[in-house]
Formats: C-alpha cells, structure tokens, sequence
C-alpha cells in the first residue's frame, strides 16, 4: 500500500513524543513540516497551536476537509514498544497520534495526485480536543475566515470496532458533555444535637437520590442519557454537622430538549431535598461540548463512495452513538460532515482508549487510508 511505511514511521515518532492539551508546540511543528514537504500552504497558531494546511488541486473544484486532533493525556505508558512515549507522564493513550499519521498519509496521497484532482484539500490538526476547546479556539481564531469547506470528516480510532471495519452512523453519535456543582446550605451544629442543625448532609443524601430518581423515570429510554456524581466535599470532623455540602457531576444528553430536561430535573430533585430539610441549595451548571452530529446527506455520499471503492472493508452503520464528549461537534455545526470511526480492536490486546496499555494498530492506519483517500477520490477526482 502507497504511503503505509510513512504513515508507520509518522505514528512512531509522533507516539514517542506525546504533548499535553494547549502545549502541543512540537507536535505542531513536527506536522507543520510535513504539510510543507507535501507542498501544502500552512497556517499555524490557530486556537493555540493548531495547524492548517491548504492544497490547491489541478482544477476548479469542491473543498474537503479532514480533521485529526494533535493532544495526548497524562498517562503513564505502560506498552514497552521501542517507540514508547519519550515524555514521563504523558502517552497518546487515545490514539491521537494514528489520526495524525492517517490523515499525513492522506495528504501525501493527495500531493502525489495533485495533477489529477480537482478542488481544494484542506487539513485540520486540531489541539486540545481532550479538553475540548481546542475547536471552538481555531474557530473563533478564523479558522474559516479565509476558505469554508463544503465537507469536513473527522476520523478516530474506536477500539469497540474490530481492526480492519469503519463505523459511519447518521445522527447523534456524541454526547452534549456536561457538569454541574451544587452546593446545600445548612446550618451546621454538633453531631448530637441533629435537631438544633439544618443538616446539609441530610440535603446532600436526599438530593442526589431524588437526581437519580427522577433522571430514571422521567426519560424517553431511547434516547441516552446519564447522570452521574464525581465528588461530594462536606465536613471536618466526624462529630460535626458541615454547614454547607458541595456536590459535583456530569450530566451527558444526546438532544438538547433531554439536556434541558435535565437542568429542571436536577433543580427538582436539590430544591425538594433542600426544603425538605430546611435549607437552601445552589446549582451551578455548565453546558460543555455539544453532540456530535453526522449530516445524513454526508453519510449517505459516503456510504455511495464505500460501497464503489472499497467494498472489502466491513461498514458499521448503528449502534456506535456513545455519551463521551468530542469538540469536532463546533466544525460539524459550521459545515457539512462526519466523524468517521476506524477500527482499532484487537483479539487479546488492550482496547481501551485511555489506558496505559493501549496501541492502535497498523492495520487501522491502512483502514483509514483506505477511507480517506477514497473520500479524497470521491469528492476532489
């Protein structure tokens, strides 16, 4: 396969060197180089230290756009590959690295046949999707100020997919992602005088299975979603009664009418808790990233493209909406498109993303090349 040995070398050394949210410098640097090597027009330091590269095809044409994320985690790599993670600390433990390597296979593909091809290639590496503001930076920054594309496809690696099949699923495949922090205001006063207290505790048990209780019967069961409690901080002693509790948790929705829901839900349930016991509560709620959506038109075209070029590869077309939160969502709610899922599962390795363990394999490089360039074949021939 064309481009394969490169692909391999740029996932080793991009593996090796592995670079937290919003410091991805020489990530960025790395890959900034090989957009110009390939005869690309680069943009840098957009949204921090994302990278743009533009190819100019032979003819007039449409613009696609591909988009990988450049951020690693702070995980210690467990692997023992020769090119483990040079950085203590930090791993690619999401496979970050093989969408880059992916998507550089693809752009040389797309400089190799820039005679042939039509239109306009451009290729989005974006930071920090691990705290997901990296998106939302690059497109505050003019990310399309200068050329808007009439398709973008986002890859990543899903190791609940066998290594060698794709996963394109119209709709909502994400999650809106967000958090919530509520603080009960009591009274506080010694454990033995429960009577002479307004008992935050008290509030703060009540509330969370009233959270739980109406998040389990007041939802539509087929459509998604969680709720779930991260942290509860209250008290100094065993003996005394806490003035005040705090509470804190996420709350993931695949439609914005459930994400609402849910607010009120949860005002509900921490209001009831609190006048029940006499006390006050207050909520403080973040919306995050909002869902992923694959345009159905999109899906559809590349289905067509799939079936025409590379029917040997296996296509997942439902059950692949999870409720993690992915940042591409503010590109897809700008330009037509997908996030397209390339198998990483292996038979008896470790297919966990976020784990200290966890290689993709090359054969999800090539899968991905395969998809890519198809796609690049497809709308730029």
């Amino acid at each position: 396969m064309p481009n394969l040995q490169y692909m391999k070398t740029i996932y080793e050394t991009l593996h090796e060197h592995p670079e937290l949210s919003e410091k991805e410098v020489w990530t960025a640097e790395f890959v900034s180089g090989e957009l110009t090597r390939l005869g690309f027009t680069v943009r840098t330091n957009l949204g921090g230290t994302g990278v743009v590269g533009t190819l100019e095809l032979a003819g007039l044409g449409q613009t696609l756009a591909l988009r990988c994320d450049m951020d690693a985690l702070p995980v210690h790599e467990e692997t023992a590959v020769p090119y483990a993670s040079k950085n203590p600390g930090v791993m690619h433990a999401c496979g970050h690295d093989s969408h880059m390597a992916t998507i550089l296979g693809t752009c040389s593909y797309a400089s190799q046949n820039r005679d042939r091809l039509r239109g306009t290639l451009m290729a989005i590496f974006q930071p920090a999707e691990e705290t997901v503001v990296g998106a939302k930076a690059m497109l505050e920054q003019g990310l399309f100020s200068e050329q808007k594309p009439d398709r973008l496809v986002g890859i990543h690696n899903w190791p609940s997919l066998p290594a060698g099949s794709i996963g394109l699923q119209e709709g909502p495949i994400t999650a809106f992602s967000d958090r919530f922090k509520v603080t009960f205001v009591g009274n506080g006063g010694h454990g033995a005088f429960p009577h002479k207290t307004i008992d935050s505790i008290a509030m703060a048990t009540s509330g969370i299975q009233n959270a739980f209780s109406l998040s389990h019967r007041r939802v539509n069961s087929s459509f998604p979603q969680v709720l779930s409690f991260g942290i509860i901080q209250g008290g100094t002693s065993f003996n005394v009664i806490p003035p005040q509790v705090v509470v804190e948790g996420t709350v993931r929705t695949i439609r914005r009418e459930d994400q609402e829901a849910m607010i009120d839900n949860l005002n509900q349930a921490f209001g009831a808790a609190a006048h029940l016991h006499g006390g006050d509560y207050i909520l403080e709620y973040s919306k995050g990233v909002p869902a992923v959506v694959n345009d159905s038109t999109c899906v559809q075209e590349l289905g067509n493209i799939f079936s025409a070029k590379i029917p040997e590869v296996p296509i997942v077309t439902q059950g692949l909406a999870s409720l993690i939160g992915e940042d591409v969502a503010y590109f897809l709610q700008e330009v037509s498109g997908v996030l397209l899922l390339i198998g990483s599962g292996q038979e008896g390795a470790v297919n966990e993303l976020h784990h200290p363990g966890f290689l993709v394999p090359t054969e999800t490089l090539e899968t991905g090349y395969k998809a890519l360039t198809s796609i690049v074949e497809g709308y730029l021939s």
